[in-house]
C-alpha cells in the first residue's frame, strides 16, 4: 500500500493497540475508536499476564489439527520477539526484567506425562518438576520460555505511544457501527462521527462478529468469560517468584510488583470456583490473602478453530484481527505485525483466513 493511508481500528485492547502501533511504524495514519472510557477495558483489563507460547493450543474443544496449533505457536514466537522489543522502546523496564519462565500444576504424574507427550507432538519443550514446597506439592512442567507481565500497564503505555506519534484514539465513543458506501467502501460510524478509511480493521474481542454482522459477514467467534482477582502482596508466607499456572482450572497465579492476581477459568458463572481451587492448591496462601482487593470478569473471543482470524474479510478494504482466545497477552505483537505486512506488503497467510478470503 502505497502512500500515508488513513487505517481505522476498531478496539482498543491489545489486539488493536498492537495493530495500530504496527501500522503507525509502517508510515500509516491511524484513528482507533473504542467506546469504554477507557483504552484496555475488555478481556484486556484484567489480564493474567501470562505470556505463554507453551499454551498455544485450543481450549475450547476437542484437540486441534497439529498445524492449527503450529500456526499458533509460530505467531506466538514471533509475536514474543515484537513485544519483547516494545516492552524495551517503551521504557517498562519492571516488565523486562522480570524471570521468563513459569510452571503449570497438575494434580497427578500421570497428567503430567499425557501433557508433556502432547506438548513433545507440538515441539514444546517442557521440563518435569517433582512435587516440590515450590509448586505447592504438586508434580509440574518447567516453561523457561515463557515469560510474563501486566498487559493493562504495557497496552496503556503503548497507547500514549501512539497518541504521541500522531495516532489518534477515541474512547467513550458510541459503539460503532459498520456498514458500505454506495461505491462499496466499508464505513464506520460511532455517534456524530463518520469514517470512510483506505483500510478499516475490526480488533473488538468478543465483539467482533456482531460488529462485522451488519455486512453479513459470519465471524466464528464467541464470548466465553472467564475471571481475575487481586490481591494485596501478603507478609508472612511464602510467595511465588514466577506465574503458576493450573491445568485443571485453566486459571493462573500471577505476582506483579504491587499485588498477586488469580484469573483464568473457563466460561464459570462466578469468581468462586477460582478461588476454591486455589485454595485447594495453596490454603496457607489462600487463608493470608483474605478477600481479594477487587473482582472482574471479561469475556474471551474465542475461536471455534482454535486459532485467530487475522486478515482481509471478502470486503475490499474492510480487515479482522480477532478471535485469540486465552492467548491475547501472547499473540497481541506479532497479530500486529502481521496483519502491518498483509495492509502494507499484500502478504498473504492462509493459516489464519477468514474463512472464504486471502
Amino acid at each position: 500500500m502505497a502512500g500515508s493511508p488513513h487505517i481505522l481500528i476498531l478496539g482498543a485492547g491489545l489486539i488493536g493497540l498492537s495493530a495500530a502501533d504496527a501500522l503507525l511504524r509502517r508510515g500509516a495514519r491511524v484513528t482507533v475508536v473504542e467506546p469504554e472510557p477507557d483504552v484496555m477495558r475488555g478481556a484486556s483489563f484484567a489480564n493474567s499476564g501470562m505470556i505463554h507460547p507453551s499454551q498455544a493450543c485450543n481450549w475450547s474443544g476437542p484437540a486441534n489439527d497439529p498445524a492449527v496449533d503450529a500456526a499458533v505457536q509460530s505467531l506466538a514466537l514471533r509475536s514474543l520477539d515484537v513485544l519483547s522489543e516494545r516492552m524495551a522502546a517503551l521504557g517498562l523496564s519492571e516488565m523486562t526484567a522480570r524471570a521468563p519462565v513459569c510452571f503449570q500444576l497438575f494434580d497427578t504424574a500421570a497428567d503430567v506425562a499425557r501433557a508433556a507427550s502432547r506438548l513433545q507432538a507440538r515441539g514444546v519443550s517442557a521440563d518435569f518438576r517433582p512435587a516440590s514446597a515450590q509448586t505447592f506439592d504438586r508434580p509440574a512442567l518447567f516453561f523457561a520460555g515463557d515469560r510474563s507481565g501486566d498487559a493493562r500497564l504495557y497496552g496503556e503505555a503503548l497507547a500514549r505511544s501512539i497518541v504521541a506519534r500522531g495516532g489518534v484514539i477515541h474512547t467513550a465513543a458510541e459503539t460503532p457501527h459498520i456498514a458500505l458506501s454506495p461505491a462499496g467502501a466499508p464505513t464506520a460510524v460511532a455517534g456524530d462521527r463518520r469514517w470512510t478509511p483506505d483500510a478499516l480493521v475490526v480488533a473488538c474481542g468478543a465483539q467482533s462478529a456482531d460488529v462485522l454482522r451488519p455486512v453479513r459477514l459470519d465471524l466464528p467467534v464467541t464470548p466465553v468469560r472467564g475471571w481475575a482477582a487481586d490481591f494485596a502482596w501478603p507478609d508472612g508466607v511464602s510467595v511465588p517468584k514466577v506465574p503458576m499456572m493450573d491445568a485443571p482450572s485453566r486459571s493462573a497465579l500471577t505476582p506483579f510488583a504491587d499485588r498477586l492476581r488469580l484469573s483464568g477459568t473457563w466460561g464459570e458463572a462466578s469468581v468462586e470456583p477460582l478461588l476454591t481451587r486455589w485454595a485447594e492448591i495453596a490454603p496457607a496462601l489462600m487463608a493470608v490473602l483474605g478477600a481479594p482487593q477487587s473482582v472482574w470478569s471479561g469475556l474471551r473471543p474465542v475461536s471455534a478453530l482454535g486459532r485467530p482470524f487475522i486478515g482481509p474479510t471478502p470486503v475490499p478494504g474492510l480487515w479482522v484481527n480477532a478471535g485469540h482466545g486465552h492467548m491475547g497477552w501472547t499473540l497481541c505483537a506479532g497479530s500486529g505485525a502481521l496483519l502491518a505486512d498483509m495492509i502494507y506488503d499484500g502478504h498473504k497467510d492462509e493459516r489464519f483466513a477468514l474463512l472464504g478470503t486471502h
